[in-house]
């Protein structure tokens, strides 16, 4: 009865239905099967009867049938698996000796089955899977296990090479040729234990899981000095053997299980850079009222599970207060020293227990740290121990933009420390063109330090959020009335799309300060295939925002009183070396310019471009940049604004602007929360 068995549920067996991202773990000494997400260590159980009384071992993944392919040891032999996770034993496999295999994988380029043991009896077989191959089902060995003597326990098929990998217990990373069996010593990786699953993604990237702790290392196989670089926490046990399919990425485009944080990329936050996250779980552990995934960073910042009580001041102790959703563990690192990255020594709470509810800790503040805006990063998990970075199955990660200063230093928020104005460009001036206010959207706002009365320095940060421009342009701001030899040039901070830049963008040749925050924005926007605008099409909304920010200490201080504050003068101008109209024919590019309405151009701007086109400028009332009904080419918005879809005009997206712009604001002074419906991008 168990033959006829066997044989009836091998003819309905059916494959996977696609190459999964997620690997694939099986345990125990009855075979388990579990699905592991590697980016978090999250792990599900997909079958706990599997038609086995007995282990599974040396499994992988099938590119060419789709199905998994084991060590049998009850069956004693070659078994697949398919979508339901019922072992089958195949028959008919001969030349394999008399013994298991925990070793296993199944090549990417050649469907056949490859199998490895230690010792001069055994050694790296190969079985060819193709029912065409005359040599089907036959186990030949490659090479004796005395002349390849490795203490491995499980290897992987590079999907590009083509050639196997794995970590001995030592922590020695081994390259094998498959054709041959010769291997090579690629050096040390840094981690020494019993690596039982070990697996390749699409990229290349190498993946061991330790036993003992279930710790998940991610390897750089083609470095020189290759090291493994903890990557999650994933499932222990003492049974332990692992495959996916290696022509896969690690997780899916439209994955949004995960939580990322919002750093800068050099602080750890895509899944490229080893960055925080945390596998979803809406019903379990969150900082705040509640938690989203995303299947990029920065795409939906839903921080909102930690509240300061007072402010970062060096030398002094800052009072935070967590909401949590369950009981868990807190962990918080500052960059104390803005190197750009969380040092192990600039954890600023260890494995703070948390409750449901509020919680009250101290962060204390060193009386070394620099002075200026940070990056503040929280993790709460059931975990207690973690690192700044790496995946958790469990939690949520949380990162914050904060002002560390010295005594008596004052921070002047415009419009407030986590609030946001909306920019608007049109840049068809002096003509109207298409009015949709959407060749240049940005979220901004401004910081200013103020100490016993004076001015000390400013900070410009904000988000390009969408970009409907053929045109070139740059963005800047004017500090009016500030020596452009007044600024402190060694010690600006200065990034732009999470990457600090080593140039000065203090415009050079001025008397004013005009700080020239992205020269040309089409160099920082990414389009994916199919966009040809930045956010503002809808089917391409969903693309990261382009972060910038700029601080600006003073080299001498300057009277409150008398310096620029709030929103300064933001504008846009045409970037060097590309068309930007007919009404610039003189070649001088620079000398365009679009501010706020009634804002005065800068020392740059050439006045001849005045009163032309659809220009109703007057600079004697102090009239500029408005059409004769005193429409303007820049908006001011007070709030995170939906920007006008391409080519759909303002007034149609929004037509309750037209008789607020005619009334100075008189009239409909909330126009902007009020659009058209279907015509406009929510941020």
């Amino acid at each position: 009865m168990g033959l006829i068995f066997l044989s009836t549920f091998n003819a309905i067996a059916e494959p996977f239905a696609t190459c999964p991202s997620k690997a694939f773990l099986i345990q125990q000494s009855k075979a388990n099967l579990f699905g592991v997400n590697l980016a978090t260590g999250n792990s599900q159980t997909l079958s706990s009867q599997m038609n086995t009384s007995g282990k599974v071992n040396a499994i992988g993944f099938s590119v060419h049938d789709r199905f998994l392919y084991g060590f049998g040891y009850e069956a004693n032999t070659l078994v697949k698996i398919g979508r339901d996770y019922q072992v089958l034993p195949i028959d008919g496999i001969t030349g394999l000796p008399n013994i298991s295999f925990y070793v296993g994988d199944v090549a990417v380029s050649d469907n056949a089955y490859y199998a490895y043991r230690r010792g001069a009896s055994y050694g790296l077989y190969r079985i060819s899977l193709d029912s065409e191959d005359p040599t089907y089902k036959q186990a030949t060995q490659i090479i004796n296990g005395a002349a390849l003597d490795l203490r491995i326990y499980d290897f992987a098929f590079h999907p590009l090479t083509g050639l196997l990998y794995s970590v001995d217990s030592n922590g020695d990373l081994h390259q094998l040729d498959p054709t041959t069996g010769s291997s090579q010593l690629l050096g040390n990786v840094g981690q020494s234990g019993t690596f039982g699953a070990v697996y390749f993604d699409a990229s290349g990237k190498f993946y061991i899981s330790r036993n003992s702790d279930g710790y998940v290392f991610r390897i750089n196989v083609s470095e020189s000095s290759p090291t493994a670089e903890l990557f999650a926490y994933g499932p222990s046990s003492s049974s332990n053997d692992g495959a996916r399919c290696a022509t896969a990425p690690l997780v899916d485009d439209d994955d949004t299980s995960i939580d990322y944080g919002d750093a800068p990329s050099s602080y750890g936050t895509s899944l490229d850079d080893n960055g925080a996250r945390h596998a979803l779980d809406l019903n379990g552990l969150y900082l705040g009222t509640a938690v989203s995934g995303e299947a990029i960073p920065n795409v939906d910042d839903d921080d909102d599970g930690v509240a300061f009580v007072t402010g970062f001041e060096t030398g002094l102790e800052t009072i935070v207060i967590t909401s949590a959703s369950a009981e868990g563990f807190l962990n918080a690192w500052v960059d104390w020293d803005h190197s750009g990255t969380f040092d192990e020594n600039e954890q600023a709470i260890e494995a703070a227990p948390v409750i449901a509810g509020t919680n009250i800790s101290t962060i204390n503040v060193p009386i070394s740290a620099v002075v200026g805006q940070t990056w503040v990063r929280f993790r709460v998990s059931a975990e207690s121990e973690m690192s700044a970075t790496g995946g958790v199955d469990n939690g949520e990660v949380e990162d914050y933009l904060i002002d560390v200063t010295s005594n008596g230093v004052s921070v002047q928020a415009y419009p407030g420390g986590v609030d946001w104005v909306t920019l608007a460009y049109e840049d068809f001036w002096p003509q109207k063109g298409d009015f949709d206010f959407n060749d240049l959207v940005l979220n901004y706002r401004t910081k200013t330090y103020v100490k016993e009365d004076q001015v000390i320095s400013y900070q410009v940060e904000g988000e390009i959020t969408g970009v409907g421009a053929s045109y070139h342009n740059g963005f800047a701001v004017r500090l009016q009335g500030v020596d452009a030899s007044n600024i402190d040039t060694d010690k600006i901070h200065y990034e732009v799309a999470n990457q600090l830049q080593n140039t000065n963008p203090v415009e050079t040749g001025r008397d004013e300060a005009i700080i020239m925050i992205v020269p040309d924005v089409w160099d920082h926007v990414v389009l994916p295939a199919g966009c040809e605008y930045f956010r503002v099409q809808t089917n391409c909304r969903d693309i990261n925002k382009v972060y910038f920010r700029v601080r600006l200490p003073l080299i001498t201080p300057i009277a409150q009183a008398n310096a620029p504050s709030g929103l300064l003068d933001p504008f846009i101008f045409a970037a060097a070396g590309h068309y930007h109209g007919p009404h610039i024919s003189n070649g001088n590019t620079r000398g365009w310019e679009v501010h706020l309405k009634n804002q005065a151009p800068t020392e740059a701007f050439d006045d001849s471009l005045l009163t032309t086109g659809d220009d109703y400028s007057d600079p004697d009332k102090s009239l500029y940049y408005q059409t004769d009904n005193g429409l303007p080419w820049a908006l001011k918005i007070g709030d995170a604004w939906a920007h006008p879809i391409e080519k759909v005009d303002l007034l149609n997206a929004y037509p309750s602007f037209e008789a607020f712009s005619q009334t100075n604001g008189l009239q409909n002074p909330t126009w902007f929360n009020n659009p058209t419906a279907q015509k406009t991008i929510e941020q």
